[in-house]
């Protein structure tokens, strides 16, 4: 209730009158809203705010007017209030008062001066408005003082559609007989006359609008006219007046569809026959090729049927997929319906196109009833489609139990072959069918009938490893031991599956493990191919022969190795197979890895004895099939196992000259530091070097032609007894990273030193740089200084140190390099901690690319540890020192050896038969460093060198450090230290983990 003489004393006594609420409303609203004018006086006495808004931008002329207080109102207006403001919303006070019908306030805004036409935003007026609520009264008021009728709101509807969209004949009245625009289409295409034609209500109103001119041929975004709408929603009587005023009976839309095909596919029977009436052309067809009467077969619409065919409709007329009104309603289980049309005529065999009768489709679709009508009504029960499955096959095929027993029952041959020879016991196999399976056994059907390669289904179910079905076969004495034509028996079949269950089962039912198919292939060599551990072991536990030759002389390892399967060649090896068995062509397991690039399976095999000097018939061996694919790691390997570096095949070609022909730079240098012979010629009489030179092989004809003159002492004037001896870098052609020493000054004390070398800051010509001595006494020493400067000058990335280059002149040799003026990983991640940073993660992302980058080009640091990972002036983690251990400038003699042993991979460490470092023992150094660069520690601190070395090779990782918090941080350690070098987790994808934990730690940093 409005008080408002408590108002007024309020306010006396210092009432802020404008104070709002938590909704954005005055005083002044609230009176408004309940209607207190007298309240609403004294607020305005005392300078009251009326055009302040609450937060839906309302103002107190709003309220009053959604509300139809009229009083209010006008002493809103009165107070000279800008009626023409709009909320939030866009809405008006005329907008909102003609919205809810409040004709008194329309007719005060209005004598006011408001304007009639301003629109919200959803472009409405208050014509609109008033014409979507059937407010008839306000809207001859708008009409009567000129509002425009013709405007359209955002959809573009006029306020005659808006009225048609809701049934209110009335205000449509109303607007006809302002002449308001008839035909006038919305956003969608709609007519005042289509929305009319979906409701009943309007059915008194059409008349009007018609006759009037609405034009019944427009067609809405949906391709349909005012008589399909009224088709769709089943309105006969909407229809009728429709049709009385000519709309077009056989109207087509885009898609091909008419009124008679929209009721006959609703089943509306009666607007069918008013259609008909009309003469509807009853054969008409969609673009799918559907007519009136397929669609109502399809939909099981029997009276729509009947009457279609009663008016003549075609019975035979097939749509675009050769469906017959028979099939559509056999295809979806219209009993009744397939009744009715059979009992017109229909043709019971009409098939499409692929041979698909009624009988087949139905049996396909699992619609027993109609099955069982149509096997009654003389269907022919051993019909066949053209691949020649009959309605049994198709019902087995698809798991119709019931369907399977009643075409049985019938009298169908239960074991007819398709045109593969497939029997619908067999069908039901492959599709894993086990009910239809047992009524077919249950019936009497041949558990072992092949099919026209001699599969039988016994062996159809081992190679899907459906053990269910295989059981219930074998409980029906299916041959066990059968053979394929090919000579596979159901035992190769489970195991080309790699169905272990399957395979125990078949064993303990006396399976010949032995046997074998065409080129002698047995279950064991099929498993060991495809890597099925599980089975190769289980076959090996039932005495299978693990050397057995096939036709070609491979062996279950060949095949294994051939494949690249390395957990298979493990099991096979300490099983008992015989790594050194050649096949026809002389090819050992050991052969083949090094060919394919399976690098783990050469170390396995070397591990195991494999003969590293074997030949092939032709005479190539591991190393010469190696060198020729470009496998360098196996290369480097094969020749750490002593493999004869200068062997040569039949052809006399040697590794040095198949590495040249393909142009394998590094494994042309990595064969050259191993002393392969530069001087042989093979059957054509050919060097390495000319080789080289004749496939365009320029770069490595220019590594083997600086090679002959390194190895040249010194070269000789033959024609002066005294000749004076001249050093080889004065006849040599320079490489590209060659920096004269006359270029590069340095400091006169060094920064750093280790047991190797000293590390200086000088000057190369003006630019500062890092200078790294190193002393090159041997010959061994001086071509690892030289691969150190190839390699690094390959190395051109954002997370390597940038190198500018080396000299090799005078006794003391040297790298130049960019300085990383933030120092070594772990000073720098303590001086930020110190400032409050946290940057590991991001700086071990940096490391990893580094690292990435160089096992692309293959290429393996072999000495990682966070002592080789610098930071440049702008914060970016770089490698150094890859390579080569004497690169290790920066720790003392002693602090090498531990980092040896800290940093590096079991299997690299090991006592008997170590691994050369290669791109698994990399990751498993990074694991290191993310331990390392997390705690700020060393690894395994502080236990000595002997006892970590001891832990490591017995597989005995270091405890979960304190600093590792996170769960998935230290999953990733456990990834990258995998004592398996094969189960270590890819360098990509712990880059990708790195790049997770480096983004959330970034967010911390950013907001907390």
């Amino acid at each position: 209730m409005g008080h408002s003489d408590v108002a007024q004393i309020l306010l006396e006594n210092g009432a802020v009158v404008d104070q709002v609420n938590e909704f954005g409303s005055t005083a002044l609203h609230w009176a408004c809203l309940e209607n207190h004018v007298d309240v609403v006086s004294v607020l305005l006495e005392n300078d009251a705010d009326s055009e302040k808004t609450d937060d839906d931008g309302s103002t107190a002329l709003m309220c009053a007017a959604q509300n139809g207080h009229t009083d209010v109102a006008k002493t809103i207006l009165e107070s000279g209030v800008d009626f023409d403001k709009s909320d939030k919303f866009g809405n008006t006070a005329l907008i909102c008062a003609a919205q809810n019908g409040h004709i008194q306030v329309v007719r005060d805004l209005l004598e006011q001066g408001a304007d009639g036409n301003g629109v919200n935003n959803h472009g409405s007026t208050a014509l609109h408005l008033a014409s979507q609520g059937n407010h008839v009264d306000v809207v001859k008021f708008l009409l009567e003082n000129g509002i425009d009728a013709e405007m359209v709101d955002g959809e573009g509807n006029t306020a005659l559609i808006c009225a048609a969209q809701y049934n209110f004949t009335d205000t449509m009245q109303l607007l006809l007989e302002n002449n308001v625009a008839i035909n006038h289409v919305n956003n969608r295409g709609s007519t005042a006359l289509h929305w009319a034609s979906q409701d009943s209500q309007c059915i008194d109103i059409l008349p009007l609008l018609l006759e009037l001119g609405a034009d019944t041929t427009k067609t809405d975004e949906d391709e349909n006219t005012p008589l399909i709408c009224a088709v769709q929603n089943g309105l006969a009587d909407v229809v009728l007046v429709l049709l009385e005023h000519e709309a077009e009976v056989d109207f087509m839309s885009a898609k091909g569809f008419t009124p008679l095909i929209f009721a006959s596919l609703e089943g509306h029977a009666d607007i069918v026959q008013l259609l008909l009436d009309r003469g509807a052309c009853i054969d008409m067809a969609d673009e799918d090729g559907y007519t009136a009467l397929l669609c109502a077969a399809q939909n099981g619409h029997v009276d729509v049927v009947l009457l279609l065919l009663e008016q003549g409709a075609d019975i035979e007329k097939t749509n675009g997929k050769d469906c017959t009104a028979l099939i559509c309603a056999a295809q979806n289980g219209h009993e009744e319906t397939v009744r009715n049309i059979l009992e017109k005529g229909a043709d019971i065999e009409l098939a499409t196109d692929d041979g698909y009768t009624p009988l087949i489709i139905a049996a396909q679709n699992d619609q027993a009833e109609v099955v069982q009508l149509l096997l009654e009504k003389g269907a022919d029960i051993e019909i066949a489609d053209d691949d020649g499955y009959t309605s049994l096959i198709f019902a087995a095929q698809n798991g119709h139990a019931d369907i399977v027993n009643i075409i049985l029952d019938s009298g169908a041959a239960i074991d007819a072959e398709s045109n593969d020879g497939s029997t619908a016991l067999l069908v039901a196999t492959l599709f894993s069918q086990l009910r239809a399976v047992s009524s077919l056994v249950d019936h009497g059907a041949s558990v072992d009938f092949p099919d026209s390669s001699g599969k039988t289904s016994l062996m159809v179910a081992a190679q899907k490893g459906d053990a269910a079905v295989m059981q219930l076969l074998l409980e029906n004495e299916a041959d066990v031991n059968a053979q394929a034509h090919n000579g596979n028996s159901v035992l190769v079949f489970a195991a080309l599956g790699g169905h272990a269950d399957c395979i125990e089962m078949l064993l303990d039912l006396g399976a010949d493990a032995n046997a074998a198919g065409s080129n002698k292939t047995s279950a064991l060599r099929v498993a060991a191919a495809g890597g099925s551990v599980e089975i190769v072991k289980l076959l090996l536990s039932r005495g299978v022969d693990i050397n057995a030759q096939d036709d070609d002389g491979d062996t279950p390892l060949l095949e294994t190795v051939f494949e690249g399967q390395l957990d298979a060649a493990r099991i096979l090896l300490e099983h008992g197979a015989d790594a050194t068995v050649p096949n026809v062509m002389g090819w050992t397991p050991l052969i083949v890895a090094a060919q394919r690039g399976h690098f783990n399976i050469v170390t396995l095999l070397v591990e195991n004895g494999a003969e590293v000097n074997a030949k092939t018939h032709n005479g190539r061996t591991a190393l010469l099939l190696a060198a020729e694919e470009g496998n360098l790691e196996i290369v480097r390997l094969l020749l750490d196992s002593d493999a004869d570096v200068n062997a040569s095949g039949s052809d006399e070609w040697t590794p040095l000259m198949m590495a040249a022909y393909r142009g394998h730079e590094e494994i042309v240098r990595l064969l050259l530091d191993n002393d392969a012979d530069l001087d042989p010629t093979n059957t054509s009489g050919c060097t390495a070097a000319m080789i080289a030179r004749s496939n365009c092989r320029y770069e490595v004809a220019n590594i083997l032609q600086e090679h002959e003159v390194e190895c040249s002492d010194t070269v000789h004037d033959n024609a002066d007894s005294t000749s004076t001896a001249i050093p080889v870098h004065a006849v040599r052609k320079k490489p590209d990273w060659f920096i004269p020493s006359r270029e590069v000054r340095r400091e006169q004390e060094p920064f750093s030193a280790g047991s190797f070398g000293k590390v200086y800051r000088g000057w190369w010509l003006s630019t500062r740089v890092v200078v790294k001595c190193v002393i090159a006494k041997s010959d061994k020493e001086n071509r690892t200084f030289h691969r150190e400067a190839r390699i690094w000058q390959r190395a051109r990335h954002p997370n390597i140190v940038p190198f500018f280059g080396a000299c090799d002149e005078g006794s003391s040799y040297f790298f130049v390099c960019e300085e990383a003026k933030n120092g070594k990983l772990l000073d720098y991640l303590f001086h930020e901690r110190e400032n409050g940073r946290s940057l590991v993660w991001r700086k071990l992302l940096d490391a990893a690319l580094g690292l990435h980058f160089l096992h692309e080009r293959h290429i393996v640091h072999s000495d990682l540890k966070c002592n080789q990972i610098l930071v440049s002036k702008d914060g970016v983690g770089m490698l150094t020192d890859f390579g080569l251990s004497f690169l290790t400038t920066e720790a003392s003699e002693k602090e090498e050896i531990v980092g040896a042993i800290r940093w590096k991979a079991p299997e690299c460490i090991r006592k008997d038969k170590p691994v050369v470092p290669n791109v698994q023992s990399d990751v498993y150094s990074f694991g290191m460093c993310v331990v390392e660069a997390v705690t700020g520690e060393v690894p395994w601190s502080p236990l000595p060198d002997p006892v970590v070395k001891f832990h490591v090779t017995r597989q005995k990782f270091l405890p979960r450090p304190t600093a590792f918090s996170s769960d998935a941080q230290w999953n990733l350690v456990l990834q990258l230290c995998a004592f398996d070098p094969t189960k270590r987790v890819k360098l990509l994808d712990a880059i990708e983990q790195l790049r997770v934990f480096a983004e959330k730690e970034r967010f911390q940093e950013r907001y907390g």
